[in-house]
């Protein structure tokens, strides 16, 4: 016990009394508010500590614990229980909230303390992520549920373990890049999911939007949060340096909706800098609930950096109805090591992936070299055990095929079968069924080729084609195409180079092509990357074109003559600081705050009875406005227009998506007939404004409002049916009411209204079915 006259250190660990873990960030006081904090583990030291009567520890959501005077030893093992009830309503007392003007310090200084400001630096970062069942701490083994069971679950193992190292590199706020240099996952012999860690929470807690499992929330620490949180100072102490600590509690104010934390910051006094964050999600996102801590500490020139990050992601259910029993937590830490605040490098050592996973790479070293501490008996156990049983259950073999699937592909040894080509429909060629087989990225990432054959039971003939790509540069999506196809396309179709999210239902447009011409067609292209945000496609192509219906957008009842064509086209795409993720998944874009713009420029040459020569310019302009408040404002902006002697099937009429019941298509004039209309020049304005519900809940379905109003403009010959006076549609479209798996359903109605209203009103209506990707 400390006397006196000899200062004393005393060491110690506070954990959870229900799960013997560590509890980070716990307040441990002595004397007159004197004291300090335990870091990610619960583990703390005190230095220099002379005779006290006491020690007291406390934390939010646990019950306060005292140690009188005989109780304290060199070494102190704490147990907190936790409170068993919710927290009462924050109550403010009239005069200026003294939290509030802490919050608005940090808020003040936060460009000052923000590691994306920082001049370069760079570190390391161990990762570790344990998943198991949250199951009593003295439940009996041989009497848990089946569905528990049937994981193979003990005591002496967890169900998973993740290990990763990585180095982060940073020159300037949005130049940055972390890669996975080393990793282990229990059970695969290459670590596949290593990167997984890392990507649940951002390295940093200054930013208007914490990312979180892909949603961005409203971060109390920033100008929009201090109007939308209710924060209340719950503790001050000062630690053996003399430092003062707040210790502040945040929740969303009632009544709000947006996507809201709760949680508590520890705030150093004279910096006005965040010591430690502990944050969890309001409400779940599908079923999933994450909370994350981070520990900061100054380094010798006075910049805060993130010393320790924890992260803990909670399964109460797998898919949609599938509860489980207890809930799955999934348990990450992330230790930071060698900052180097002069690391000397430049801005040529970065490009636009910002998270790169080389673990998998067969020169990867062993992550034991750069291991931050020793492996626990429970650690070894799991990787000895699920090694074992990974072997025996293939497990490398099933999470490469699941992990194919995604892609949509199916594998076999060398090569896979595209899953797109065993099965589809369009209201052309109706049901459609047929096989692609390519070369796998296991032969070869730089060189690929294959073909495919299809059935259309609609219009009753056969399709094929073959192809080959040349990627010499994979990192700098470079790559150059030959394929040749005896396909049909839909006419008066446009679009843009990666003009489309994979998640968007605009993929479900084709389902709804009436008219298609058979083109028998040849090309070669090139693809790349330059001035980092600017990518590239430029092609030549020779086809023949044989129209199979009449259009409807012409006063004529006859099907067009074939013709053929020669075409050469340059597509440009520019996403000013777009950035990606590139992982066992491939390349997966992270978006961006600013515009996004297409621009395509063709030139061709052909003959249809006598010969032609066109040119076509067609521009896209996208952007989404996001508010605090969660809500969100989107404008895409097209036009094109076509000059020159051309066939009638190059007109630009693939606006409409109506029919009397079927898919809500995003970018789409719903209300708007198939070829109903034509031009030869159009602008085409798409505006939308969503307001997500229900979002600091649990409730398994969040429902959105969308309120959509889509305006086009277009001229043509005078034979053919054009919307020059100005085509005008409004809707609203009712997202998320129903959930599954994989997909979220909705409703949405629009009408149609202005110079091209129909006489009838009930056919000026469009009722659809809405359908959105999960995940």
């Amino acid at each position: 016990m400390p006397t006196n006259s000899v200062a004393q250190e005393l060491t110690g660990q506070v954990v959870d009394a229900l799960t013997d873990q560590g509890i980070p960030f716990v307040n441990v006081v002595y004397g007159d508010q004197e004291g300090t904090i335990t870091d990610i583990d619960g583990k703390f030291r005190i230095r220099n500590l002379k005779e006290v009567d006491h020690l007291q520890f406390s934390c939010l959501g646990y019950y306060q614990h005292r140690l009188a005077k005989d109780q304290i030893t060199p070494y102190i093992y704490v147990e907190l229980k936790p409170l068993q009830y919710q927290l009462d309503e924050i109550n403010i007392l009239p005069g200026e909230n003294p939290a509030l003007l802490v919050m608005r310090k940090v808020v003040e200084n936060s460009k000052k303390h923000n590691p994306s400001s920082y001049d370069p630096y760079s570190c390391i970062i161990y990762h570790k992520m344990n998943v198991e069942f949250d199951l009593p701490k003295d439940i009996d083994y041989e009497q848990l549920p089946p569905e528990v069971k049937q994981f193979g679950i003990n005591k002496d193992s967890y169900l998973m373990l993740f290990e990763s190292v990585s180095e982060k590199r940073h020159l300037k706020k949005g130049i940055e890049k972390e890669r996975i240099i080393s990793g282990r996952v229990s059970g695969l012999r290459t670590p596949t999911m290593a990167s997984l860690p890392a990507l649940l929470q951002p390295f940093s807690f200054y930013d208007q939007y914490v990312k979180l499992l892909d949603r961005e929330y409203l971060n109390p620490a920033s100008k929009a949060g201090l109007s939308s949180y209710k924060f209340q100072l719950l503790d001050t102490l000062v630690n053996s340096v003399g430092d003062t600590i707040h210790y502040i509690s945040y929740q969303p104010k009632k009544n709000r909706n947006f996507r809201g934390l709760t949680g508590t910051f520890h705030i150093h006094a004279s910096s006005s800098a965040i010591k430690t964050v502990a944050a969890k999600t309001t409400g779940t996102e599908n079923g999933l609930k994450l909370f994350i801590r981070q520990n900061y500490q100054p380094v010798a020139n006075g910049l805060w950096f993130p010393k320790q990050l924890e992260s803990s992601l909670e399964f109460g259910s797998i898919g949609n109805t599938n509860q489980l029993p207890y809930p799955l937590i999934g348990t990450g830490k992330s230790y930071v090591t060698a900052i180097n605040t002069e690391p000397g490098f430049s801005k040529k050592d970065f490009d636009n992936i910002t998270l790169e996973d080389a673990s998998i790479l067969r020169s990867a070293p062993n992550v034991g070299v750069y291991r931050y501490e020793p492996l626990s008996a429970k650690d070894s156990a799991t990787y000895h055990l699920i090694d074992s049983l990974g072997r025996k259950a293939h497990l490398d073999a099933i999470i490469n095929m699941q992990l194919s699937v995604v892609r949509g592909y199916i594998p076999a040894g060398n090569f896979q079968f595209d899953l797109r080509r065993f099965i589809d429909y369009n209201d052309f060629e109706g049901l459609k069924l047929g096989m692609g087989l390519y070369t796998s990225p296991r032969m070869s990432e730089n060189f690929s080729t294959g073909g495919f054959f299809s059935y259309g039971f609609g219009d009753k003939t056969w399709k094929y084609g073959g192809e080959i790509q040349l990627t010499p540069h994979v990192h700098k999506e470079n790559k150059y195409i030959f394929e040749y196809r005896d396909d049909v396309f839909a006419t008066g179709s446009y679009s843009y180079l990666d003009g489309i999210n994979k998640r968007s239902s605009e993929l479900f447009r084709g389902f709804l092509t009436e008219t298609m011409d058979r083109t028998r067609e040849f090309k070669v292209g090139t693809e790349f990357r330059f001035f980092k945000y600017f990518k590239s496609g430029l092609y030549y192509r020779q086809a023949n074109v044989s129209p199979q219906k009449r259009y409807i957008f012409l006063d004529s009842d006859q099907i067009a003559p074939d013709f053929d064509f020669k075409e050469a086209e340059i597509r440009l795409k520019w996403a000013h600081r777009e950035t990606f993720t590139k992982t066992a998944l491939g390349l997966i874009s992270e978006g961006t705050k600013y515009p996004m713009v297409w621009l395509n420029f063709a030139y061709g040459e052909g003959v249809q009875n006598r010969s032609f020569e066109y040119n076509k310019v067609e521009v896209q302009l996208e952007k989404t406005f996001r508010y605090p408040n969660a809500m969100y404002s989107t404008i895409r902006a097209q036009g094109g227009k076509l000059d020159g002697d051309y066939p009638s099937t190059f007109l630009y009429s693939s606006f409409g998506s109506y029919k009397s019941f079927t898919i809500h298509v995003a970018n789409t004039f719903g209300t708007m007939r198939l070829n109903e209309f034509a031009a030869d020049e159009f602008t085409a304005v798409y505006l939308s404004h969503g307001i997500p519900l229900s979002l600091n809940t649990n409730r398994r379905v969040k429902p959105e409002i969308v309120l959509n109003t889509n305006i086009a403009w277009g001229t043509a010959p005078d034979d053919v049916s054009s919307f020059d006076k100005g085509y005008y549609e409004s809707g609203i479209y009712f997202k998320n009411i129903l959930s599954s798996y994989m997909l979220q359903y909705g409703l949405s109605v629009h009408y149609r209204y202005g110079p091209y209203q129909l006489e009838n009103a009930i056919d000026n209506w469009a009722f659809k079915l809405g359908l959105e990707f999960g995940f």
